[in-house]
């Protein structure tokens, strides 16, 4: 879109004040102009003043990844801290996926729910299934381990916590492929 190619002349009312509360007059002086004067025409006054909608810097992505360990002014290790609300979903998580994958692994009936309908594994896919599940578990109890260990050793709880979603990740692509081919 270039500045000053839109025609507001076939715009009703509702719609020209929708595009006055979203324009942005810096980007678009022409088009802004050419809004104003569209809208007196139908409702015989010049629009209000109204802030800016559209901000003219663009939104940067912001990308959380771990830098290192922290220090304090002193030079003394500051271990990290993970809030309680994700260390109580992460232990109450575990346990009823444990739980879940016992009794279906128990039972011989491992049912994983689908988007339209689910899968109901038996025998070697559904403990292949149960071993996902356990990594899961293993992996959200590392992150919870982590945050009372006060050593500095982050950088193992998450090789170990990478480890584990590659490995559950794989155990579930092969249960399903299991599942599928057999």
């Amino acid at each position: 879109m270039y500045d000053g190619d839109i025609d507001y002349s076939k715009y009703g009312l509702s719609e020209l004040e929708e595009a006055l509360a979203n324009i942005n007059r810096q980007l678009y002086p022409k088009n802004y102009d050419n809004l104003c004067a569209a809208y007196f025409l139908i409702a015989k006054k010049y629009p209000t003043e109204k802030p800016m909608a559209a901000n003219p810097e663009p939104i940067k992505k912001i990308e959380v990844s771990w830098t290192g360990p922290s220090y304090d002014e002193n030079g003394r290790y500051l271990p990290n801290d993970i809030p309680p609300e994700k260390r109580n979903f992460y232990i109450i998580f575990s346990i009823i996926l444990f739980s879940y994958g016992s009794y279906g692994a128990w039972i011989n009936d491992l049912y994983v729910p689908g988007k339209r309908r689910g899968i109901h594994l038996h025998d070697v896919p559904a403990w292949i299934m149960y071993g996902a599940i356990i990594c899961a578990c293993v992996v959200m109890a590392s992150v919870v381990i982590d945050h009372y260990d006060r050593r500095n050793n982050e950088k193992h709880y998450r090789e170990f916590a990478k480890a584990g979603e590659y490995i559950g990740w794989s155990l579930f692509g092969a249960s399903l492929i299991w599942h599928v081919i057999y």
